[in-house]
């Protein structure tokens, strides 16, 4: 009874929600203005902001012939472009840019939950987020990533529920047209989202919705046609649509990365769930504990839970494909999944409160394999951290020292002196532990078996607490609906630890990485005149020319190595704003000026200084990226010819 008067007492207080929900507001603002100065850049980022800052100054024009590459929908490029324009170049504009679009998936986040479960689950949404450093380091680089989750969060905003104003349907669908220009991969959500429309909404307005969203779209390629339909050819085999090879691009350097093995990929996979625990652990409890149809609320809301579900699994199934199944973007599954991470909470708190708690025995099966794959992953997902922690723990255990034996079980005799339980468990048994052979395998093998143990253990101590509950409230609780709920409190709790969303560290430098671009990108502005022809080789991407106005490179290496192209068709190449060996090579013999990052400076380049003369070297650049040795630039200038 007591408790039941607390719980009323809490939802009745809306004031202390809302206080709950601008702590976790703070806590996100605080964290993020530390991870976008601490963060250093890569090549994606610095494509987005000087990309997009060329296309608004006129530079270029998005797929224009022999111009720049466009490796996403156009609006990702000039979104963040007129942000620039507007406030002024830089890294800092940009990474604030991705700091006011984080609050404002915030505001939309704490608007949809609020509808869909009150301010107290509101809160709690808003925590999620806050309490996990990966997704906030994701959002806070100025990256599509922040960009398409504050636009889908939005169209979540003016579409989710029932009654909603024809004015905000409508505007959903324009946004979700103009979330298609800015990545294409996204492009699944028009149709879920029309057909959800439809059947929440009417046919009127889902026909209404229809056809803006489609004009949108199709005003968009009409802007940049035929170009534009580039995008759309990784997705169409060429052998079906040959009429489109006028505007297939070649081969860039993401068809020449290295094959990933399968361990990369099942680290890569699980990295998944451990850097966005609360919304893929919440998401499959979701669908293993979906309700009856007695079970819900309402029809409004089971046919947005419905929505929400089809969405979530669907871009997630897509987004899993393009990462775990390519060589080139293996690594990028934890960032795919931050374009929608929002759906999957939105998905957990719509149906939680209908979640079947007695469970049949398939989905108790279900349940318990899910956990027993489950926890070892995520401790395999955790051997970069803990690997060779585990594996020198493990040897201290291994060589701890044992009184010999002699066929023991059958003689029960000791023999004089002791051994190590290494050498007794080699002798007796041929098991060889060598901690100096095969030391990735014990670093990768020890945390999955460490998971396998816990999760056990786990399993082990649910049934103990299901008894427990069973016998005090003389209620039939499920196996599976305690194991799911318990592995998500812990999830949301363990989230900022090195265990989960902690442990994301792909980008974390010193306290202020920024500070590197810009003095690199301020030293070459003074000794590069606006209208001079620069030769550019780096690995880090192209944020310093941010800095530098007026300048001419060739495009296709903003991308480097990713859009490089093995092509010999050289003006193909160039007209679609790749480059190969040959484009580069005429480059660097026109280049008044030649940059090349220290590291990637070698015996070739003084081959080529030793037979073209007429070149100074200028003082380096200071360090670009703290973090990282030799991230200077080697700068050459060509010296006027003198008779």
């Amino acid at each position: 009874m007591l408790q039941r008067l607390t719980l009323r007492r809490l939802k009745s207080a809306p004031l202390l929600a809302g206080i709950l929900s601008f702590v976790a507001g703070f806590i996100y603002l605080i964290q993020s203005i530390i991870y976008l100065y601490t963060q250093r850049s890569m090549v994606d980022e610095g494509a987005y902001l000087y990309q997009g800052l060329l296309f608004v100054k006129g530079a270029y024009r998005p797929y224009q012939n022999y111009g720049l590459w466009l490796y996403n929908a156009p609006l990702s490029y000039i979104i963040p472009g007129y942000i620039q324009a507007w406030f002024g170049p830089g890294l800092l504009v940009g990474r604030f840019f991705a700091l006011f679009q984080g609050l404002m998936i915030l505001l939309g986040v704490w608007i949809v939950v609020r509808r869909l479960g009150g301010k107290w689950w509101a809160s709690a949404a808003l925590l999620i987020i806050a309490m996990n450093p990966a997704i906030i380091k994701i959002y806070s680089l100025a990256n599509s990533q922040v960009l398409i989750a504050c636009m889908l969060t939005w169209v979540m905003v003016l579409v989710l529920g029932e009654d909603r104003p024809a004015w905000q349907i409508m505007t959903s669908a324009i946004l979700s047209g103009l979330i298609i220009l800015t990545r294409h991969n996204l492009a699944p959500l028009f149709p879920i989202l029309i057909t959800y429309i439809f059947v929440q909404h009417g046919k009127k307005t889902g026909l209404w919705a229809l056809f803006l969203g489609l004009l949108v779209v199709v005003i968009g390629h009409i802007i940049y046609w035929p170009n534009i339909l580039a995008m759309w050819t990784p997705w169409i085999p060429e052998k079906l649509t040959p009429f489109l090879n006028s505007v297939r691009p070649p081969q860039d350097g993401t068809f020449q990365m290295g094959s990933s093995s399968w361990g990369t990929r099942i680290l890569v996979f699980f990295q998944g769930f451990s850097f966005h625990s609360f919304i893929m652990i919440g998401s499959m409890a979701a669908l293993i504990l979906w309700p009856r149809k007695g079970q819900w609320k309402n029809q409004g809301n089971r046919r947005t839970t419905i929505f929400l579900a089809i969405l979530f699994v669907t871009l997630l199934v897509i987004h899993g494909l393009a990462s775990l199944a390519s060589n080139a973007r293996v690594f990028n599954f934890t960032p795919y999944i931050a374009f929608f991470c929002v759906i999957g909470i939105f998905l957990v708190i719509s149906s939680f409160s209908a979640w079947t708690s007695v469970l049949s025995r398939v989905r108790g099966i279900l349940t318990v394999i899910f956990i027993l794959i489950l926890f070892p992953g995520l401790g395999y997902a955790a051997f970069p951290e803990f690997g060779y922690w585990l594996k020198d723990r493990f040897f201290d255990i291994l060589n701890i020292h044992l009184p010999r034996t002699q066929d023991f079980f059958s003689t029960w005799r000791f023999l004089p002196g002791t051994a190590s339980l290494r050498k007794l468990l080699a002798n007796k048994f041929g098991i060889v532990f060598d901690p100096f052979t095969d030391i990735d395998s014990y670093r990768r093998i020890l945390p999955a078996i460490a998971g396998l143990l816990i999760g056990i253990a786990f399993l082990c101590i649910l049934w103990m607490i299901q008894r427990g509950l069973n016998k005090k409230y003389h209620r039939n609780f499920g196996y599976g609906y305690i194991g799911l709920v318990a592995l998500l409190v812990a999830s949301f709790l363990l989230s900022p630890t090195k265990l989960l969303g902690g442990m994301y560290d792909v980008y974390d430098c010193e306290a202020n990485a920024i500070k590197g671009y810009e003095q690199t990108g301020y030293y070459l502005a003074k000794i590069i005149p606006a209208g001079s022809k620069v030769y550019w080789e780096s690995e880090d991407g192209a944020i310093p020319l941010l800095y530098v106005p007026g300048i001419h490179i060739l495009p296709g290496q903003i991308f480097g190595i990713w859009s490089y192209s093995s092509s010999e068709d050289s003006d193909k190449v160039l007209r679609f704003g790749l480059w190969n060996k040959t484009l580069a090579d005429q480059w660097l013999i026109d280049s008044d000026f030649i940059l090349i990052e220290e590291r990637l400076y070698d015996n070739s380049w003084d081959n080529f200084f030793d037979a073209h003369s007429g070149y100074q070297e200028l003082q380096s650049t200071p360090n670009m990226v703290p973090c990282i040795d030799r991230s200077d630039f080697r700068v050459f200038h060509k010296t006027p010819y003198k008779d």
